[in-house]
């Protein structure tokens, strides 16, 4: 399988049992949870044996990338579940500017061993487009669409709704 050279952002595939909500494992070898300070913006990465995938857990953030030369300004919340894969060779930064913390997952894919250099900040080579960010910033604060739970038949009683899902496991 060939290496992926640009930024994916993924739906998770999820499932519903009662009231809990399951999502699905991303394929890794490492996982690492990550806070992202409150107000704060991180350095340009740029890991060249490893693929970051990223899901925020709780909070919000933009995703940097840099990518044909040009910045991707990518708004991530826990208000969508995403999985952003960030494949080797790829710049990427952080940026929250939100006064909480972020909560991510990295499920961390290895193509080799890791290196120092893939843990040393990179000096932008553009300054940063704060009107983007802003404006991906922005886009997070739509008002959340309420989800609505699946509603299965209850074969026994011929009913659905929650009551009905709260007994047996479902497939």
């Amino acid at each position: 399988m060939a290496l992926v050279r640009q930024v994916e952002v993924l739906p998770v595939e999820s499932f519903r049992s009662g009231t809990a909500q399951f999502f699905a494992p991303q394929t890794c070898d490492q996982t690492m949870v990550v806070e992202l300070g409150a107000e704060q913006v991180e350095d340009l990465f740029v890991h060249h044996f490893q693929t970051d995938q990223l899901m925020v857990l709780q909070g919000q953030f933009v995703l940097v990338v840099l990518e044909n030369r040009r910045y991707r300004y990518l708004p991530l919340s826990d208000r969508k579940r995403e999985v952003v894969r960030i494949p080797p060779g790829i710049p990427h930064g952080a940026v929250n500017l939100s006064g909480e913390p972020c909560l991510l997952v990295n499920a961390v894919i290895r193509h080799g061993e890791p290196c120092d250099r893939d843990y040393r900040p990179l000096q932008p080579p553009l300054p940063y487009d704060w009107a983007a960010i802003q404006q991906a910033l922005q886009s997070l604060r739509s008002p959340r669409q309420p989800q609505p739970l699946p509603r299965q038949r209850n074969r026994d009683q011929g009913t659905s709704g929650h009551l009905a899902q709260s007994g047996a496991s479902h497939s």
